[in-house]
Formats: structure tokens, C-alpha cells, sequence
């Protein structure tokens, strides 16, 4: 199988930066009923960037790993304020996106192919893992701009 294009990966960062560079930390703060502010979405799509880091990273290094999964809500309950400001979020995930970009830059054919097994969604492989990457970041930036005023 041939590399996944990684072009939405790459443009998921400034597409994050013009969502929320201009905006007032109050607009970033305002929820919608049962959903995240787009200061937490931020804060989460970083958050998601290391554990897919995680994830690409032990499916390389090991034999069929077993991926964990992980509690979103609580760790959008815990995390999200730790960056201090959206812009915080930005930056660390343009940081974990620009590190996991140069890994998978740098994978050859093969590598695309290894696999882990997800403790919810079964075999994947690093390919697959991006592809579940690039519908995130679709979904979260379209979360931010029905957030936004």
C-alpha cells in the first residue's frame, strides 16, 4: 500500500490557527449544551496528537501492540486548562503535529502496513491510524466553527 497523503495533516494546523487566532477568549469559552468550547476542542485535538504519537510510535517499535484507549471527557475535565490559553493548545499541537509529520514523512512502504491492535476498534494499522487522524481534525475543526460567532 502506498503512504497515506498527509496533506490534511499538514493543513490542519494553520486551518486551527485562523479558526482561533483573532478570537476573544470569551467567544473561545462559550459551550453549547453537552458539547466543548472551542478552547477545550483546541486543547483536546493536542491531547489526541500525543496519543496518536503514542500509538504510531509503539506500532513501529513493536510487534502487533496493544493500543490503549482513553477517557476524552475526563481528559478534558483534567487537561484542558493546562495550557493556560488556546493559543497554548495551538502551539503544543502544532509541536506534536510537526514531530509525528517528520516521523511519518520518513516511514517506508512497509512500515505503513505494521499493526497494533486497538482495544476498541481491533487491528489497525499506521495507516489506518492516520486516516482516523485526518477525520478527527475534520470533525474538531468543524466543531470550532460551529462554536465560533
Amino acid at each position: 500500500m502506498a503512504a497515506p497523503s498527509l496533506d490534511a495533516l499538514r493543513s490542519t494546523v494553520s486551518d486551527l490557527v485562523a479558526l482561533t487566532a483573532s478570537r476573544t477568549p470569551k467567544d473561545l469559552a462559550v459551550a453549547q449544551r453537552g458539547e466543548w468550547s472551542a478552547a477545550q476542542v483546541a486543547a483536546h485535538m493536542a491531547d489526541a496528537e500525543m496519543v496518536y504519537s503514542v500509538r504510531i510510535r509503539m506500532v513501529l517499535t513493536d510487534e502487533n501492540p496493544m493500543l490503549v484507549g482513553y477517557d476524552q471527557d475526563a481528559w478534558a475535565d483534567r487537561f484542558s486548562m493546562c495550557d493556560a490559553s488556546v493559543t497554548g493548545s495551538v502551539d503544543r499541537f502544532r509541536t506534536l503535529r510537526a514531530a509525528n509529520l517528520r516521523l511519518l514523512e520518513s516511514l517506508e512502504p512497509a512500515e505503513w502496513e505494521r499493526s497494533g491492535t486497538h482495544v476498541e476498534q481491533g487491528q489497525v494499522r499506521i495507516s489506518d491510524i492516520v486516516e482516523l487522524l485526518v477525520g478527527h481534525d475534520r470533525t474538531h475543526l468543524d466543531q470550532i466553527r460551529r462554536l465560533l460567532p
